[in-house]
């Protein structure tokens, strides 16, 4: 007799790892940024949380925080990563995995370079934003030394860390966005770099221009730092204000084609950073449906907002694409034997589906779990969950009944484990999951 089942899905927000809102410079429960503003100066102090999660946001599962060169290298080959250390230790007490930037400087005289490269090393004057400001020479052997020196060290310390989600491989401009010359060669060696340093966690590249395209090439994600910017710009009288240049229609399908990133997300993350905050979208009267549409398209696994509030008129549209973004797995059938033998392995076949826009880049276990009373076994799967991108996964595997059990009913359960332990990381996104995670799936008569 076959035993098998259908399990209902769920439409409900699920707070699942790796994918969603994130906050930025801060933490699930800390106080918003206020009004339109932020800071790009990452946290160096680690006050408690005043709530779980605080009113006008998303709930998380990722932090993003990035820090200024001369925050981390003070004297020249001398590191201080306490403010990574303290912000992975809150994350995680927050329920988070930490994405990092490390930013060589910023676009004014406060965020500049740090003064020991500025007195030793090749500056230029920066001239691509509004404020002065002084830049390294990128593409120069000095640089590429000591912001390698930067990497490795970087890498030494954090690479493999499960509590660290990623890296961005940000070296060009204020910020690391970009705005810089540098080199084919110079991008290369700076890219290697990375990936030397970083063998375990994933790294993004910045969008557009050599450095995506060689990044993309050789395995990473990428991200955005503009999403959803549709500004009206100052034009030529000539060009009407609904064609002017913007960087959803005027960058972005440009840089995704010609960086060849189209497939990218296969291998690596997308993530997008929100041009401004969304409440200037909803006060600039922005078309969000066309922007989650795109960000859908893109095949996004994170959106960081800036933490500041979101529009209440917008808060249940956000909290959708929240949820649609990135992996979503759903049980459609399991079946097996209905009669098993206690310590005979049986075969069973499973359905699932990802209904999401990405696959999961972290590796976890699908399991099933076996309960008789006060027993339970978890027998974990040989399927790597990695390779299910959106669509059909078929699974047919083996899994036995314990000899320790007796003979009678097993109650028979699914999910998603970590790889050290046995409990449900992520939630299936189906009705019947229990407070630890696991859904129902049948009942088997045992021998």
């Amino acid at each position: 007799m076959i035993a098998k089942a259908r399990p209902n899905e769920s439409r409900e927000f699920l707070l699942n790892p790796h994918k969603g809102c994130a906050t930025f410079q801060h933490f699930n429960g800390d106080p918003l940024f206020p009004g339109t503003t932020w800071s790009e100066w990452g946290p160096t102090e680690f006050p408690p949380a005043e709530k779980s999660v605080v009113e006008g946001y998303l709930p998380s599962t990722v932090a993003y925080c990035r820090w200024y060169w001369q925050t981390f290298e003070p004297e020249e080959g001398r590191f201080d990563w306490s403010m990574v250390e303290g912000a992975l230790k809150t994350a995680g007490e927050r329920g988070q995995t930490l994405q990092v930037r490390l930013m060589p400087h910023g676009s004014d005289e406060k965020s500049r370079l740090p003064d020991w490269y500025i007195r030793k090393y090749p500056t230029r004057p920066g001239t691509q934003k509004r404020t002065p400001y002084i830049e390294a020479v990128y593409g120069g052997p000095e640089y590429i030394e000591k912001w390698g020196n930067v990497i490795r060290a970087f890498g030494e310390k954090f690479d493999g860390r499960p509590d660290l989600e990623s890296v961005d491989m940000a070296f060009i401009g204020p910020w690391g966005e970009g705005a810089g010359e540098c080199s084919r060669e110079a991008v290369e060696k700076i890219t290697s770099t990375y990936m030397e340093a970083h063998k375990k966690t994933l790294l993004l590249a910045m969008s557009e221009e050599y450095k995506m395209e060689v990044g993309v090439k050789r395995g990473s994600g990428w991200r955005c730092d503009c999403f959803g910017d549709l500004l009206v710009r100052p034009a030529p009288e000539e060009v009407p204000e609904h064609l002017r240049w913007n960087h959803m229609y005027d960058l972005y399908p440009m840089a995704v084609c010609e960086c060849k990133a189209q497939n990218a997300w296969m291998k690596g993350p997308v993530v997008f950073e929100s041009c401004a905050v969304p409440m200037s979208w909803y006060q600039r009267k922005y078309d969000l449906d066309f922007i989650i549409e795109q960000g859908l398209k893109y095949h996004c696994t994170v959106l960081m907002p800036k933490y500041t509030a979101l529009p209440e008129p917008w808060m249940d549209k956000l909290r959708k694409f929240s949820n649609d973004i990135g992996y979503r797995f759903v049980v459609r059938q399991f079946q097996c034997d209905g009669a098993a033998v206690r310590g005979v392995p049986f075969e069973y076949m499973a359905w699932i589906e990802n209904v999401g826009v990405a696959p999961i880049y972290r590796r976890y276990d699908f399991a099933l779990r076996f309960v008789q009373g006060k027993r339970s076994r978890v027998c974990r799967a040989k399927a790597n969950i990695l390779k299910w991108l959106p669509g059909d996964a078929f699974l047919r595997e083996r899994a036995a009944v314990p000899k320790t059990f007796e003979r009678g009913r097993v109650e028979v359960f699914a999910g998603v484990v970590e790889r050290g332990g046995g409990a449900p990381k992520v939630r299936l996104a189906n009705e019947d999951n229990d407070a630890e995670g696991w859904l129902h799936l049948l009942t088997l008569d045992v021998e």
